[in-house]
């Protein structure tokens, strides 16, 4: 019951705060909504177990994350911010994965 509350109260922080978005075009919006809500689920599944505090931790990174996507690809032009997005998002993973070769 803890994993559905916790993915509800992640989703909902994410769609909730508009801060994330303002700079986006409703299309750019969209997808960095949507990766950020997959993300949100995959940080829920990966701390069950672990203390509070890691799942809060792990999804304030997140939010981070998507609130300097949003900022960045809103300096694109409006036709350009999906492309932006989805290059400032590959760029994210990729360094996720770096970080994780190099802890392992």
């Amino acid at each position: 019951m803890a994993s559905f509350e916790n993915r509800s109260r992640a989703v909902g922080r994410i769609l909730e705060d508009e801060a994330l978005t303002d700079d986006l075009t409703d299309d750019a919006a969209t997808f960095l909504l949507d990766w950020g809500v997959a993300q949100a689920e995959a940080i829920v599944q990966q701390t069950e177990g672990l203390p509070q505090e890691e799942l809060d931790a792990r999804l304030a990174t997140l939010r981070r994350t998507m609130k300097r996507v949003g900022r960045q690809a809103g300096e694109a032009v409006p036709e350009a911010q999906v492309q932006q997005v989805r290059v400032l998002l590959a760029e994210t993973e990729m360094e996720q994965d770096l970080e994780v070769e190099i802890d392992a």
